[in-house]
C-alpha cells in the first residue's frame, strides 16, 4: 500500500505538470480550431463544416514544439482522406466492405502524396470517417466539399505552426527538471531507508521508481521533437547548442539511473541481512539534496555550482576504504553510489577524467553502461562545451 501511494503521488504531480505544460498549446489549437471553422463557413460558404475544426485539431495538437513537416503531413493526409471518402460516399451505401475499401483507398493514397507515416494514416482514418457519417449529409450540405473543409483546417493549423514563436527546448528542460525532481526523491528514501535500516522505507522506492522511468520515457520524446524542430528551422539555429547538451544530459542520466536501481535493490537486501548503513544512507542524501539543486539549474538553464559542490564534498567523503568493521556489504554499496556521484558530476559539465580525479581514493568503476547509442563524433566522456 505504501508503494502504492508512493506511485499514485508521483503521478498526480506528473499529470498536475501535463496540465501546465500543454494548457496554452490546447488553448492555441482550440483558438485555430475556431478561426477554420469560421473561414470555411463564411470565406467558402460550407455550412456546419465540421472537418475544418477536426483538421486544425488533429494537425496541432496539444504539444508546443510542432513540426512544420509533421503538421503537413497530417494535414495532406486528412485532406486526402476525406477526399477519397467523399467518392465512395457519394457512389456507395454505407456497409462493411465499402469502409474497408475506402480505407485502403484513402491510405495507398496518402502514402502515395508523402512518405510520411502520419500522411498515410490520416489519409485511412479519414476516409472511414466521411463513408460511415455519409448519413449526415443533409446537415452538413452534401457529401461533395468537405475535402475543402479539411485543407482550410489544416492550412491554418500549417500558419499557426509556422508564425507562433515557440522556444525548442522548454518542454525537454521541463521534463528535465521533473525527471531530477522524481529521482531526487527515490535517492533520498532510498537513503533514508538505508540509514535507519528500514526495509519497508526501501521497498517503497519501487513505486518512486516507476515514476522516474515514465518520466524518461515523456523526457526522450520531447527531445526527439527538439531536434527535428532545430534541424528542419533555420530561425531556431541558436538552440542547437542547447538542445545537444539536454541530449547529453539524458544519455548520462540514463546511464546513472542504472547503477542507482542497482544500489537500491542491493540495499534492500543487504539491509535485511545485517541492518542500518548510515554512512551509505547519508551520503544518498546528499546526493538527493544535490539533486535537487541540479533540478532548479536544468529548469533555468543556470550553471550548477551548488549541485556541484555538493557531489564534489560526497565523492571527498565517500571512501570504501573510511568504512568501519570492514563489512564488505556497506563497501559495495558506497563503490555503487561512486558510480552514481561520477555520472551526476559529469551532468554539471565535468568531464569523466575530472569526474574520476575527485574521488577521495583510487575506484574502477564496477560495470560499464555502453549500450546508450552515441551519434558519430559524440562522447559523454568529454567536458560539457557549456557547463564544462
Amino acid at each position: 500500500m505504501r508503494r502504492w501511494v508512493l506511485f499514485v503521488a508521483a503521478r498526480i504531480r506528473q499529470g498536475g505538470r501535463r496540465v501546465g505544460g500543454s494548457f496554452v498549446p490546447i488553448l492555441q489549437s482550440a483558438v485555430a480550431a475556431a478561426i477554420a471553422y469560421v473561414i470555411a463557413e463564411q470565406v467558402f460558404g460550407r455550412p456546419a463544416p465540421l472537418f475544418a475544426p477536426i483538421a486544425a485539431w488533429v494537425c496541432l495538437g496539444f504539444k508546443a514544439d510542432r513540426v512544420p513537416r509533421k503538421v503537413a503531413e497530417l494535414g495532406v493526409g486528412a485532406t486526402a482522406g476525406v477526399l477519397s471518402g467523399e467518392f465512395f460516399a457519394a457512389w456507395l451505401d454505407v456497409g462493411w466492405w465499402q469502409v474497408g475499401l475506402a480505407l485502403l483507398v484513402g491510405a495507398l493514397l496518402g502514402r502515395f502524396l508523402d512518405r510520411g507515416d502520419l500522411t498515410t494514416i490520416q489519409g485511412g482514418v479519414n476516409a472511414v470517417v466521411v463513408v460511415s457519417m455519409s448519413w449526415l449529409t443533409s446537415v452538413t450540405g452534401g457529401v461533395t466539399g468537405r475535402w475543402v473543409e479539411a485543407l482550410v483546417g489544416a492550412g491554418v493549423a500549417l500558419v499557426v505552426a509556422a508564425l507562433l514563436p515557440r522556444n525548442p527546448t522548454a518542454r525537454p528542460r521541463r521534463y528535465a527538471r521533473s525527471t531530477l525532481t522524481e529521482y531526487a526523491t527515490l535517492l533520498g528514501v532510498v537513503g533514508r531507508g538505508l540509514r535507519a535500516g528500514d526495509v519497508q522505507l526501501l521497498a517503497d522506492a519501487r513505486g518512486q521508481r516507476r515514476a522516474v522511468v515514465e518520466l524518461m520515457v515523456d523526457w526522450e520524446e520531447t527531445l526527439t521533437t527538439a531536434r527535428e524542430v532545430v534541424a528542419i528551422n533555420p530561425t531556431l539555429r541558436r538552440y542547437r547548442p542547447e538542445v545537444a547538451e539536454l541530449s547529453r544530459v539524458f544519455r548520462l542520466m540514463q546511464r546513472t539511473q542504472r547503477a542507482s536501481y542497482l544500489l537500491a535493490r542491493q540495499g534492500l537486501a543487504m539491509t535485511e541481512e545485517v541492518g542500518p548503513m548510515p554512512e551509505v544512507g547519508e551520503a544518498l542524501i546528499e546526493v538527493s539534496t544535490a539533486l535537487n539543486s541540479l533540478a532548479g539549474a536544468v529548469g533555468h538553464w543556470n550553471r550548477p555550482v551548488r549541485a556541484r559542490a555538493i557531489l564534489l564534498a560526497v565523492a571527498r567523503t565517500a571512501a570504501p576504504s573510511e568504512v568501519e568493521g570492514g563489512d564488505w556489504r556497506p563497501v559495495a554499496l558506497l563503490s555503487l553510489l561512486r558510480a552514481v556521484v561520477v555520472d551526476l558530476l559529469q551532468v554539471t559539465g565535468l568531464s569523466r577524467a575530472q569526474a574520476r580525479d575527485a574521488l577521495a581514493d583510487t575506484w574502477e568503476r564496477p560495470f560499464e553502461d555502453r549500450d546508450v547509442e552515441l551519434t558519430p563524433g559524440e562522447s559523454d566522456d568529454d567536458a560539457s562545451p557549456l557547463w564544462g
